[in-house]
């Protein structure tokens, strides 16, 4: 049984022959993309022995051995093959950044389905960075936190920077969920903030840039 942020990235995989997810820890969502049938072989990768491990026992569990490759492998390392859509999730922003920076040469044009747990901005620098743009950028609300789950096919896009920092996508509507986002986001900078107040040495850079980011979100709410 899939959570929201894996069910939400399930749903903007595209169908393929081949498929790959990157940092597949688990293997729940390679998994369920090949029960479903959107794609027909999965790449499960991961950097971690163990980790894969655990994935390798998934595949048992569910008798997909014969559809599934496990390697053991740096990010986009585990491209052996062209895969038609490859997924980065479950790591921070600067992670997944590096990720495609380092191996974009792999993907061959595959569509990507990313989910970071911090610095969105780095991610979304990246993708345009190397020659991809955002086609769907869908939030969620699992385990008690919001995430930001995007699709990106291939194609260069010019962002702004209000664009890399708070989305291309995400603020063009305002929705419910989007409301509590916005409001979780300000009260996240919030306690960051007062971290940064009560260090010893003040960053004054980093505590500008909360200030910018959360009156930009009260901004948005008061549209």
């Amino acid at each position: 049984m899939l959570d929201e942020r894996l069910s939400l990235a399930a749903s903007l995989y595209e169908p393929c022959d081949t498929g790959a997810d990157i940092g597949t820890d688990h293997g729940l969502l390679p998994c369920h993309v090949l029960k479903e049938n959107i794609c027909r072989r999965m790449i499960f990768a991961d950097v971690s022995p163990k980790a894969l491990r655990h994935a390798e026992e998934q595949v048992g569990r569910q008798d997909l051995a014969g559809r599934a490759r496990l390697i053991c492998a740096d990010g986009l390392d585990a491209l052996v093959e062209k895969c038609g859509c490859v997924s980065v999730m479950g790591m921070g922003g600067e992670t997944i950044a590096s990720i495609l920076t380092r191996g974009h040469t792999k993907l061959q044009g595959a569509v990507l389905v990313l989910s970071a747990h911090t610095d969105l901005h780095l991610v979304r620098q990246a993708v345009r960075d190397i020659g991809y743009h955002i086609v769907r950028e869908e939030l969620c609300r699992a385990a008690g936190r919001f995430y930001v789950v995007w699709r990106a096919e291939p194609g260069a896009a010019a962002l702004t920077d209000a664009e890399i920092r708070f989305g291309p996508l995400l603020m063009k509507n305002m929705t419910p969920m989007l409301k509590e986002y916005i409001t979780w986001r300000i009260a996240v900078l919030g306690e960051r903030q007062r971290g940064l107040l009560a260090a010893r040495e003040l960053d004054v850079s980093a505590i500008r840039a909360i200030r910018r980011d959360i009156a930009f979100y009260q901004a948005k709410l008061e549209e």
